[in-house]
């Protein structure tokens, strides 16, 4: 083995552990192997940038831009209102609906804006209907991923791989080229769903909610104790509201002391801040009795706001959000969204900190308190939060909506068509929204995913680091000698296998990014064709059924659903076996060897 493959492959093993563990950023992750790679020599220069000038780079940030551009438009929210009339009315009619709705948006547009529009709207669906939301979240998460590998614009995934074929010599694949193959897998899937999913999905209770508009959950926020609270008594055990069983004291910061150890019979004075746990309609209440103030968690502002101008809205923080890692004091909330953080659901070893000082984790659930008309810039910034409570959906703009879709169609048309290239029709197409105004250019900016385009770019340089030193060869052999005496079958379910269980752990992206090159250099040893493997990896990796943190919808509804891990196991992995077997049978049938 030579001192560029040594590299290569110790790089290869460092990418894997730290995309699976997240120690840090994936794309940041991407850009450290892509320098380490230059400055080893192994890739020159141009090699190791060539990612930023891929064709499919930019075609998934112009993809970014055209789904922004439809959600933007509001075009979903009557179908969303909608499917809330069908629940009330009818369970079964209102679950395929909103199988159909996110299915056949999916297949077309990037599924994390139809995910995140339809949460909340799942959410208030199953709370009018006497429903459990954990029985609907996890069905709509996957029902994203079933329609995402129907087209090749999808998922980002499908864009990469092809375009890797193309690179290869092996010509870039059509618009529907995936779909006859996309439907089993959707067909497939809504039937076990439909017939075994739904049985093993947890039923955690129907969600109360405040004059059924808000979801209700625990949550720790401040108040500021007034002396009109303290006139009947001003021991801890015996001031009404705070003795009351959904309302847990959790810490009493006086000046510069904390005290953490409270009993009944603690002693409080005017203008302590008690750290209380409770839902949000008692937040409410005590906003509303004489005596409390609520006091944002991370400065020392009073809302004065009146009753009737507050509204109270719950945010998932998104898994691809801009804020993650950062800590709260840093982030100006009320500047960049117009909303002051009144609550943070309590997470383990939170109790003990000052709530400045803690980071922002993908998932937190906070709680804010906005004026209405903010509510509609929030919901618009779903790539850094996801609301899953909110007053009222927001208006659209039906004519914007049916020209944002009739821009896509003629995307869709153009490239299936080979009238214009993919990247090209893209392109194009986002040049369009803006000069219609279904979007403008600040929103094109901010609904591409950055995180993305910097992990793609950077992970090609891998790619090419793999082929260039022939340690793609060199692990293409040893998996044939491992399973390629049972035949290329076998080897195509053992591929499908691998990256399926690889894609849990890391990014869906990095796992084709580094498996392509092998499965092309184990396709050209055997003398077949490289098409079926490449559709394995690409199948497989949109199959991210077992974890909430092996797809990007399964984190968003992780926290909207209070779901365990163990509940994504318990119903995606048969899900995943069944993946598997329809792998192996129709993918030698589409894409014959």
């Amino acid at each position: 083995m030579t001192y560029e493959m040594i590299i290569v492959l110790i790089a290869f093993i460092c990418a894997i552990i730290l995309f699976a563990t997240e120690l840090l950023r994936v794309d940041v992750v991407a850009i450290l192997i892509m320098a380490v790679l230059m400055l080893t020599g192994v890739l020159l220069p141009d090699e190791g940038l060539a990612g930023f000038s891929n064709g499919a780079t930019a075609t998934v940030a112009a993809m970014f831009v055209l789904s922004a551009a439809v959600e933007n438009t509001g075009i979903m929210i009557p179908l969303a209102k909608r499917m809330e009339k069908i629940f009330q009315k009818n369970f079964w009619l209102g679950f395929f609906f909103m199988l159909l709705i996110a299915g056949v948006f999916s297949a077309f547009v990037n599924n994390t804006p139809v995910v995140a529009l339809l949460i909340p709207a799942v959410i208030a669906s199953a709370t009018r209907s006497d429903l459990s939301p954990s029985k609907i979240l996890i069905p709509l998460s996957f029902v994203s991923m079933f329609g995402g590998v129907c087209t090749l614009v999808g998922t980002s995934t499908n864009i990469l791989v092809s375009n890797v074929s193309e690179q290869y010599g092996f010509g870039a694949w059509g618009m529907f080229e995936m779909t006859s193959l996309g439907l089993i897998f959707f067909v497939a899937g809504t039937l076990y769903m439909t017939l075994i999913g739904l049985r093993l999905l947890p039923d955690y209770g129907k969600t109360t909610d405040l004059d059924k508009e808000f979801h209700i959950r625990k949550y720790l926020t401040n108040i500021v104790l007034k002396k009109e609270a303290l006139s009947g008594s001003k021991k801890l055990g015996e001031i009404a509201l705070l003795k009351e069983e959904d309302v847990e004291v959790v810490q009493v910061t006086r000046g510069d002391s904390r005290y953490y150890l409270l009993n009944k019979e603690f002693v409080l004075i005017e203008n302590d801040v008690l750290k209380i746990r409770c839902n949000v309609e008692k937040i409410k209440h005590l906003q509303e009795k004489g005596g409390f103030e609520i006091r944002p968690l991370l400065t020392d502002e009073l809302i004065h706001h009146g009753q009737e101008e507050l509204r109270y809205v719950e945010a998932i923080v998104s898994p691809g959000s801009s804020l993650v890692g950062r800590q709260f004091k840093d982030v100006d909330l009320r500047g960049r969204y117009s909303v002051t953080l009144l609550g943070i659901r309590a997470r383990e070893g939170l109790l003990s900190k000052l709530m400045k000082h803690e980071h922002i984790v993908s998932g937190d659930t906070l709680l804010f308190a906005t004026e209405q008309e903010s509510i509609n810039t929030l919901r618009k910034n779903y790539h850094d939060f996801i609301l899953i409570s909110e007053p009222e959906l927001s208006t659209s703009n039906l004519k914007k909506g049916i020209l944002a879709i009739s821009i896509v169609v003629l995307v869709i048309l153009l490239a299936s068509l080979k009238v214009l290239p993919i990247l090209v029709a893209a392109i194009g197409g986002t040049i369009l929204m803006l000069l219609t105004r279904c979007i403008d250019a600040e929103r094109a900016y901010r609904s591409v995913d950055w995180k993305v385009i910097f992990l793609l770019a950077g992970a090609m340089s891998f790619g090419i680091a793999l082929k260039k030193t022939g340690l793609a060869d060199v692990i293409a052999n040893n998996m044939i000698s491992l399973a390629g005496d049972f035949g290329p079958i076998v080897l195509l379910s053992a591929v499908y296998l691998l990256t399926s269980l690889l894609t849990e752990a890391i990014s869906n992206n990095a796992t084709v990014v580094l498996l392509a090159p092998i499965v092309i250099a184990m396709a050209e040893t055997l003398g077949i064709s490289s098409k079926p493997f490449l559709m394995a990896i690409t199948f497989a990796a949109s199959a991210s059924f077992m974890t909430p943190i092996g797809y990007q919808t399964n984190t968003m509804v992780y926290a909207a659903g209070n779901y365990k891990f163990r509940d994504f196991f318990k119903v995606g992995v048969w899900l995943n076996i069944l993946f598997w077997i329809l792998a192996t049978i129709f993918i030698p049938i589409f894409f014959p060897f």
